[in-house]
């Protein structure tokens, strides 16, 4: 008959023998590998939550300068939609980035005692932080050209109106009108009489 004392030996050998097992497939490369991708996957989204709050400003503030510029006379709606459409999508990506912090988030607490859970962890970790890195560049490019691009049409609605340059060129061409000479009296007879000024008789002149 097993006692109470043999079950509680056996059980303890027991857990040591998982225990040293588990440390015995413990891989002190792979440990350093996912440390070093958490320390990266840390930095970076450091480095996003820093960014998101003044690029959120900056979304609200381009939608109304777009929407101010389309109200005034004379507006390129075209283009104004176009930018709008523009801006649009990149608040999407915006959200997807979101999405992507998560995911890396979600293989950031992985520790090597959980044998080939830790190992799907490092290989995900890698995979997610490599996409966000990528989506975030891309998103920061995307950002300083819609900037650059709002602020050029923001100024050129601001400016005066575009002349009309065809019929510009058609007054510049248009020839100048001479001025019209004023036509001088000349006497119709050089010898005809003159009055004196003095009796008011006239005078013929002397041959």
């Amino acid at each position: 008959m097993i006692t109470f004392h043999k079950v509680s030996l056996y059980a303890t050998l027991a857990i040591f023998a998982v225990g040293l097992a588990a440390c015995s497939k413990r891989n002190p490369e792979l440990e350093t590998d996912y440390a070093t991708k958490k320390a990266s996957a840390e930095t970076l989204i450091g480095q996003i939550d820093a960014a998101k709050s003044g690029m959120m400003a900056d979304h609200e503030n381009w939608m109304k300068t777009l929407t101010d510029a389309s109200a005034k006379p004379g507006a390129d709606t075209s283009k104004i939609n176009s930018l709008k459409n523009d801006l649009n999508k990149h608040m999407a990506d915006g959200q997807a980035i979101a999405a992507l912090e998560d995911s890396v988030k979600a293989y950031m607490n992985a520790t090597p005692d959980q044998g080939d859970a830790f190992k799907n962890a490092d290989d995900r970790l890698g995979t997610n932080f490599n996409d966000l890195n990528d989506k975030w560049k891309s998103f920061q490019d995307a950002h300083a050209n819609l900037q650059k691009n709002i602020q050029q049409m923001a100024v050129t609605t601001a400016g005066a109106p575009m002349q009309d340059t065809m019929k510009a060129k058609a007054e510049i061409k248009k020839p100048v009108a001479k001025p019209e000479k004023k036509a001088v009296a000349t006497p119709a007879n050089p010898h005809q009489t003159e009055e004196n000024h003095a009796g008011g008789v006239p005078r013929r002149s002397a041959h």
